[in-house]
């Protein structure tokens, strides 16, 4: 492990990952537990055999008026294509933890002025109880404000936007060290969320995109995407995912959802409002299956005015 001091940030490598920083210094380790062992502080695999499993659920009714009724009987759950029996559904009204991860390479097709309004939205838009952290990257991802509730420092923070010229664009890399740098030291808050403004374009990750998924579904981290226009225009690229290919893939596997970039402040108002609002909770014993192989999730309504998002799959404790 090294440290190097670039523009009066201190930023530490080690086997050629991204880490946050924060102002001078290092947040905290970011990419080791993706490498080897857990980190000091990582939560228990709790898919243990015999044990109870947990799947966060985004309900959209067809009528936004209408209330929402959910209960065990409304529901079918099928795990690794088995029939689950579900032991209780209960609506979570917890306080949200948000990163906004934000690309800044000058290639985005978006102005910076796009961006800062993002920042705005979402800030506006909290719930009481609900904190945001600000997080930049291209080549290297960066805090640009921790965890708060206070909209002037929010909007303070997205003042000091600054694009970046570097043709490399890691952003597997960013989601991995904002999952392990800050949203895994959340413990306590079952709603943790990042807001990715993106195309979805990577371009030199050391990450790849089935560990970051896997990660993500294994931490119930729900990920929402303001899809930015693709900058490759559609172009195949050689040994990396397609951006919509890989907005879809974030928003699928996590249960998220994407929105144009440009209805920033209806994507921002309807983020909040999910999370707050229409976040609920199944619990299940898995039956049949072995906790340690990766399978699908199917959670389906029999509700026909109800709509369910949840993660895909449970990644197991084997990638």
């Amino acid at each position: 492990m090294s440290e190097t001091m670039r523009n009066g940030r201190v930023t530490v490598r080690q086997r050629g990952a991204s880490r946050l920083v924060i102002g001078g210094s290092l947040l905290l380790l970011a990419l080791e537990s993706a490498w080897g062992e857990p980190q000091a502080g990582r939560r228990e695999v709790t898919e243990r055999m015999g044990a109870s499993v947990l799947l966060n659920v985004i309900v959209e009714p067809k009528d936004e008026r209408a209330e929402i009724h959910l209960t065990r009987e409304k529901l079918e759950l099928y795990d690794a294509g088995i029939e689950q029996q579900i032991e209780a559904v209960h609506p979570d009204y917890s306080a949200a933890r948000l990163a906004l991860l934000l690309d800044v390479s000058e290639s985005l097709r978006a102005e910076t002025g796009h961006l800062l309004q993002v920042v705005k939205a979402l800030s506006a838009s909290l719930y009481e109880g609900d904190q945001m952290m600000i997080i930049t990257y291209s080549e290297e991802p960066e805090v640009l404000e921790e965890f708060t509730a206070d909209r002037h420092k929010l909007e303070q923070a997205g003042l000091r936007l600054k694009r970046t010229s570097s043709t490399k664009v890691r952003l597997w890399d960013a989601l991995q060290a904002t999952v392990d740098d800050a949203l895994r030291l959340q413990v306590g808050y079952s709603k943790r969320v990042i807001v990715l403004v993106s195309d979805g374009f990577d371009r030199e990750s050391v990450m790849s995109p089935e560990v970051v998924l896997a990660n993500l579904a294994r931490e119930n981290i729900l990920v929402y995407v303001l899809q930015a226009e693709d900058r490759t225009r559609g172009a195949t690229r050689r040994k990396a995912l397609k951006p919509e290919e890989a907005v879809r893939r974030l928003v699928h596997g996590t249960g998220g959802k994407a929105y144009p970039l440009k209805e920033a402040e209806r994507a921002a108002r309807e983020i909040l409002k999910e999370l707050n609002e229409r976040w609920y909770q199944v619990i299940y014993k898995p039956q049949g299956v072995n906790p340690l192989n990766r399978r699908r999730i199917l959670l389906l309504a029999n509700d026909p005015t109800l709509t369910l998002r949840t993660k895909a799959e449970h990644p197991g404790e084997r990638n």
